[in-house]
């Protein structure tokens, strides 16, 4: 009979036990931290990405302008492609900014909307002899320094991949520019077209 009484009262207390971890007063459980609040760059991987933002911003500028301003399909095309892999960075830009809370300039400075502005008054053969020799020029060697340094030590696994993609869409760029700068047929082609 004491017996299960004993077990009666261990029972009892056992439940008081539990329903006092619903009760309302009890504190709620601290909230997980979320991984965008925790995440954070290094200095140097700031201004990596402030760097890579204002680069594609600028050429994304300059490769929509292609559709209007060249007569050449073949260089329209390229400017299409150029833009959509600008576009694709930009994306990977802004992520790795929200994530780390980090904002980046919402339009390009003075010095790179004039140039920007450069191309505007150029069309034809003129239009696409410029916007080549640009794509070929924007690979600086402080650009090239930058994306080696982040590709090697970079802080966050993000700006390691931001630099790999950058550098391949660098080079890609580079090459087939330097392929439809030797392309006579791109002139030909212009001047075909406008004699129609």
């Amino acid at each position: 009979m004491t017996v299960s009484y004993l077990r009666l009262c261990l029972s009892a207390g056992l439940l008081a036990g539990l329903a006092a971890c619903n009760a309302p007063d009890a504190p709620p459980a601290p909230a997980l931290p979320s991984v965008a609040s925790t995440y954070k760059l290094t200095t140097a991987d700031a201004a990596f990405l402030q760097q890579v933002d204002e680069m594609d911003q600028t050429q994304l500028a300059i490769a929509t302008l292609a559709a209007t301003h060249s007569n050449s399909d073949v260089v329209k095309a390229f400017g299409s492609t150029v833009q959509g892999d600008y576009t694709t960075n930009q994306k990977a830009v802004a992520k790795i900014a929200s994530d780390a809370n980090l904002t980046v300039a919402a339009k390009i400075d003075a010095a790179d909307q004039e140039h920007v502005e450069s191309f505007s008054h150029l069309y034809g053969a003129a239009f696409d002899r410029m916007f080549l020799r640009d794509i070929v020029s924007i690979r600086t060697s402080d650009l090239s320094k930058a994306i080696a340094t982040a590709q090697a030590s970079g802080g966050s696994p993000d700006i390691k991949t931001l630099a790999k993609d950058t550098d391949k869409m660098l080079t890609d760029h580079t090459s087939r520019a330097r392929d439809l700068m030797g392309d006579r047929s791109i002139g030909h082609h212009a001047k075909h077209k406008r004699s129609r």
